[in-house]
């Protein structure tokens, strides 16, 4: 229905029952086809189906290489290595899209005792992590406090759909650099990554 259309695309936005449904999916979806300055429109109608219209913008081969060829394009994240840890695979691969499109490296992970694995077999291989806070087993606050004891120096951001003050006073007792409200991935995730990148650490 009407209403349901003008919020299809809202993060954490879902028809679906307790459970079912995050509500990421179609807000991951706009956010990839914004990635690629493109567009995105539905039509729908109660009982008939709905159609999705996706609009990319055309691109002339020839042109393109050419100016390839004449200037090397500098990645913007200038090689940083982002290791991203998220169980919704849907945002794991929204973040791979948008900070490897920027020129930054990505390992990501949805199993968080991985992703500190990954940190411990090779501590000074990473740049930042940005881990999710509401996760199975570890929480984002332990993930953060696992990581440094690991590498103390190594920046954390930690991202959320509902940021309380459970979540602002940990970050903050654990260091944590930045913190991330889910809902405005698609708007802030290069942004505070590279604002904390750019920043040195405390006493560092």
């Amino acid at each position: 229905d009407e209403a349901t259309l003008a919020r299809i695309f809202e993060p954490f936005f879902t028809t679906k029952p307790v459970g079912m449904g995050t509500g990421l999916g179609l807000a991951a979806v706009h956010g990839i086809v914004g990635a690629h300055r493109g567009g995105i429109t539905v039509d729908s109608q109660i009982g008939g189906g709905s159609g999705f219209h996706v609009y990319l913008p055309s691109v002339d081969a020839e042109a393109t290489t050419e100016a390839a060829a004449a200037e090397p394009i500098v990645a913007e994240g200038g090689g940083g290595h982002v290791l991203y840890v998220d169980d919704d695979t849907t945002l794991v691969l929204l973040a791979e899209l948008m900070l490897g499109r920027a020129g930054y490296r990505v390992s990501s992970f949805v199993d968080a005792r991985q992703a500190l694995a990954a940190v411990a077999a090779a501590p000074n291989d990473f740049d930042l992590v940005v881990t999710d806070f509401n996760m199975p087993e570890l929480s984002g606050l332990d993930v953060a406090a696992e990581l440094r004891a690991i590498r103390a120096d190594l920046p954390v951001i930690l991202s959320s759909g509902h940021i309380d003050a459970v979540v602002h006073d940990g970050a903050q007792q654990l260091g944590v650099r930045g913190v991330l409200n889910k809902e405005r991935m698609t708007e802030d995730l290069l942004a505070l990554v590279r604002s904390v990148l750019a920043t040195p650490a405390a006493g560092g």
